[in-house]
């Protein structure tokens, strides 16, 4: 068994192994915010205490295998957590997807445990969603200028990425990688779908293969202007190697064949 089939079923016992327990924290709101982590132990308690302040929605943290103390830290915050055993990256969307896809909610809302993303932006999101009908609400740093350094290697990137999805699909996006995003229920089972079709397998493109799986469907995709802040502390997860990130350009083309199969 190759590696990339044991962390899918890793990451899918994770899902049915939650989905089997209850849920004192979940109070059955609208929408599901979700926030993905790793290692993140001087940020995750402020994201989590700044979303219950800003809006009155369950919260999932669906956590991938930390060392540090970000699992401690969960346990007293007296919040719903899907551990991993194992990093997932990217696919941590899907099993944020599917337990509130199952568990019925219209919403699922992702920030970022790393505290560069405002929870006040929350529901504007949601506001968002619920004014224009659309299926995903993505939370965008370049909505009113790109704001990324064009010659850097994360600003090239981010270019190229919007180019794309515009050269294929006629649809300007402005921020293709943001770690900010609304699916309502409708979005989440196209993207559930077509990973269960073998769409979806690299997380290195996953978000940029999600969007151009989505505008191929005539799925209703908008963008609101948001604050992003830098790290302050650790490092960003997108490329956890020289390797990965050298292979972005064809993992890219390979993915967008796939989502045009």
């Amino acid at each position: 068994m190759n590696h990339e089939k044991t962390l899918q079923q890793l990451r899918s016992q994770a899902v049915k192994e939650f989905l089997s327990l209850n849920h004192p924290h979940f109070l059955g709101s609208e929408a599901l915010v979700y926030i993905p982590v790793f290692n993140e132990e001087h940020t995750i308690a402020k994201v989590v205490e700044g979303v219950r302040r800003f809006c009155n929605f369950d919260v999932i943290v669906v956590e991938d295998g930390s060392t540090d103390a970000t699992l401690s830290i969960l346990q007293h915050l007296g919040v719903e957590v899907l551990s991993h055993p194992t990093p997932m990256s990217s696919w941590n969307i899907l099993s944020a997807l599917e337990v509130g896809h199952a568990l019925g909610y219209k919403y699922i809302i992702k920030i970022d445990g790393d505290d560069q993303q405002d929870p006040r932006d929350i529901p504007r999101l949601y506001s968002h969603a619920i004014q224009t009908g659309a299926d995903t609400v993505i939370g965008s740093r370049h909505l009113e200028r790109f704001s990324a350094k064009i010659w850097s290697v994360e600003g090239s990137g981010m270019w190229f990425c919007s180019k794309l999805l515009y050269l294929l699909s006629g649809r300007r996006i402005t921020d293709t990688t943001s770690g900010f995003k609304l699916w309502n229920r409708r979005s989440a089972q196209v993207i559930i779908q077509a990973f269960n079709e073998g769409k979806l397998k690299d997380v290195t493109t996953f978000l940029v293969e999600e969007l151009l799986i989505t505008t191929k469907r005539n799925l209703r995709i908008e963008e609101i202007n948001v604050a992003m802040y830098p790290r302050q502390y650790g490092e960003s997860k997108c490329y956890a190697s020289k390797k990965k990130l050298a292979m972005f350009p064809f993992n890219l083309v390979r993915s967008t064949f796939r989502a045009f199969l």
